[in-house]
């Protein structure tokens, strides 16, 4: 299975949450946090979150401010090629503005305001807990438009060993 990133920025002090459209590839034309491969140069995958933060967004973040609030399992039984677990983090603290990139444009959202309806089925289910500072392990299935859940299970977990 595929070993992936997903790193959502949070302003606490402005209320707000950065996210990105995607423009091209997987998920292309889906609002989603900033994320993606594993790559065998990265040291961990705090470093390969924070390298695709700064790919997709132009966001320098040290490894010591992203913190770990997930670990999602993504099976898309119809396209098995596309499963996939995900690494989920937040980061409240960054270095620089957001800017679009070839990959993904950047908007801010107030955190009341998340666009649920522009992204991921599977969002509006993990996410809440996420921002509710829950940690999680939690498993998706998709049906065949790879699209639309079929079923999932959400745990929330002490920590992740």
């Amino acid at each position: 299975m595929k070993q992936n990133t997903l790193c959502l920025i949070i302003d606490k002090d402005k209320d707000r949450i950065l996210f990105g459209m995607k423009k091209r590839g997987f998920g292309e034309g889906k609002i989603n946090g900033f994320g993606g491969k594993i790559e065998e140069s990265d040291e961990s995958i705090y470093h390969a979150a924070a390298r695709e933060v700064s790919e997709e967004c132009n966001l320098n973040i040290h490894t010591d401010y992203i913190v770990k609030y997930g670990e999602i399992d993504f099976y898309f039984p119809y396209k098995e090629d596309w499963n996939q677990k995900v690494h989920i983090f937040i980061a409240y603290q960054w270095e620089g503005e957001p800017k679009e990139s070839e990959e993904m444009s950047t908007v801010w959202y107030r955190l009341k305001d998340i666009p649920f309806e522009n992204m991921w089925d599977t969002d509006k289910n993990w996410m809440p807990y996420i921002l509710n500072n829950k940690k999680i392990k939690a498993t998706f299935h998709f049906k065949e438009d790879n699209n639309t859940t079929d079923r999932f299970n959400i745990e929330e977990v002490e920590s992740f060993d």
